[in-house]
């Protein structure tokens, strides 16, 4: 949640684009996921990696709208919370977790 609120201020006083800053949300994705794994075993891991997902494209999302994230009109329609971006994020968390897990 601080990653999704210091995103969303730089990227409003700094004008780039939010959507940018996803990259650090799939290392984190990774990060949390790998370690989640070394210490309570891969289930867990796979299962928090969707969780972690779904929070981003939903309260990460709520968060970037409220504090005004410099997000273009076309990405708006991309970026809206519904089941299909949810699935979609928890899937892609997931699949960054498990490259983590692989490569280290």
């Amino acid at each position: 949640m601080i990653y999704d609120i210091i995103g969303s201020l730089l990227s409003r006083f700094l004008r780039f684009e939010y959507v940018w800053w996803a990259f650090g949300s799939f290392i984190i994705y990774g990060i949390f996921t790998f370690y989640i794994d070394q210490n309570n075993g891969l289930t867990t891991a796979l299962i928090c990696a969707f969780l972690m997902g779904v929070f981003d494209s939903t309260i990460g999302l709520v968060i970037a709208d409220k504090l005004k994230a410099t997000i273009k009109e076309k990405d708006k329609d991309v970026i809206k919370i519904n089941f299909s971006l949810i699935i979609q994020m928890g899937i892609i968390a997931v699949a960054m977790g498990l490259i983590a897990i692989l490569v280290f």
